[in-house]
């Protein structure tokens, strides 16, 4: 912390005392934290509550039929197949006529009988288990036509399938669909800090000001001491409560038997982390410049709409990025107020280069440091004004002449 300015590290010191021992604080930490549990619970057990779909198939007699084939069909089309062996023909039709099984081979493998009419043209999946039986019994009738013993037709279909390979190159990156899902969770967290924390910015230095206690605290510090000092120090603890959330997630799904990291890429959650400093810095620079305009809480959501348009905006649009980049999410992924939640979709898709988003990420840091520079100079001649609310316009126009 040596390259902070001392009083602004006091400041930050102090506005994460407070935040901590603030009730507020630990109620928010608690709520995110039986949330983001009760989701991956509902998640875990919702997934695995759904009945395992089975094809029950009856063989009478000894067949020849594949049953370790039929397994690997029954894998293939998300379908355990159970095989029931039946002593004759009639007690295979009495059990497809009762519902106990879903088809059955007969005797000598001579015919498939099934309960009721199935589409072999459609994509069930008992008509595929049925197409697949009776290429199955066929090629079996056709190698005992052609001669061979029972012993040479195991032989033969015992042969190993031929490699099947693609001419394109594996796709290293994992499921992009994946991806996305991460991108837009990543989002929907930014989204939640920056509103929740640009938040606390706006009420602490609104409350500072209604109270008066600012007058006190510019008696010692600067006014951008005071104001980088309370961003920083906000800033942490927002840092504080996401490391909770990621903390809480992990536990619980190890807990419980989830493995949240499967196809996760660390790089995915480095750009976020990258995105949301930048964010911060962005945001929290504005929304405490419109702090420092009003006088009383009530006042708060006024002077922060200008503040929050742009990020909904980003936030909303972000989420186009499930069907596939658009131009609206290209222009908006390298408009800084909107770059913090659209970008990292955007890089999701698979369609940005890794430069591009290193060329969005210094637009937004270059802006960052321009938004802060301008709210210093409208906090400090703001934060003192009491009496009525300072609009954006006055406080906007008046740069030039307070700078000098």
């Amino acid at each position: 912390m040596s390259t902070i300015d001392p009083a602004t590290w006091l400041v930050a010191k102090r506005e994460i005392t407070e935040a901590i021992r603030a009730k507020a604080f630990k109620i928010l930490l608690g709520i995110s934290a039986v949330a983001i549990a009760g989701i991956i619970v509902i998640f875990h057990f919702a997934s695995n509550s759904s009945s395992e779909s089975v094809t029950d198939l009856g063989i009478v007699g000894n067949s020849v039929t594949d049953e370790a084939g039929l397994d690997a069909l029954g894998d293939a089309i998300g379908s355990r197949i159970e095989v029931v062996s039946f002593a004759d023909d009639d007690v295979a039709r009495a059990a497809v006529a009762d519902g106990d099984v879903d088809a059955a081979i007969l005797a000598d493998d001579a015919s498939i009988l099934t309960n009721e009419h199935v589409d072999l043209d459609g994509d069930s999946k008992l008509a595929i288990v049925i197409n697949v039986l009776r290429s199955d019994l066929a090629l079996n009738e056709g190698l005992g036509s052609a001669g061979l013993t029972p012993s040479e037709i195991d032989t033969v279909r015992g042969s190993e399938p031929p490699p099947v390979n693609s001419i394109e190159p594996e796709d290293d990156d994992g499921d992009d669909k994946g991806r996305v899902g991460t991108a837009m969770t990543i989002n929907v967290l930014l989204f939640l800090l920056l509103q929740t924390y640009g938040g606390w910015v706006v009420s602490g230095v609104t409350r500072e000001k209604s109270s008066r206690v600012v007058e006190v605290l510019l008696s010692t510090v600067t006014a951008r001491q005071l104001m980088f000092g309370k961003i920083l120090g906000v800033g942490l603890v927002a840092l504080i409560h996401a490391s909770g959330m990621v903390v809480t997630a992990l536990v619980t799904a190890k807990i419980v038997g989830l493995d949240v990291l499967d196809g996760f890429r660390p790089g995915d959650l480095a750009i976020g982390a990258i995105w949301f400093l930048l964010g911060y810095a962005l945001y929290c620079c504005a929304f405490a410049a419109a702090g420092s305009l009003a006088t009383r809480s009530e006042d708060a959501q006024g002077v922060t709409l200008p503040v929050m348009l742009p990020l909904i905006a980003g936030y909303i649009i972000g989420f186009s990025a499930g069907g596939g980049a658009n131009t609206l999410l290209w222009i908006l992924a390298f408009f800084p107020p909107t770059a913090v939640l659209c970008m990292p979709v955007l890089s999701a898709t698979g369609e940005v280069a890794i430069w591009m988003v290193v060329v969005s990420m210094v637009i937004t840091a270059v802006a960052a440091y321009l938004v802060g520079l301008l709210a210093a100079r409208i906090y400090a001649r703001s934060i003192l004004k009491t009496g009525k609310r300072v609009p954006w316009k006055e406080a906007l126009s008046r740069k030039a002449a307070e700078a000098a």
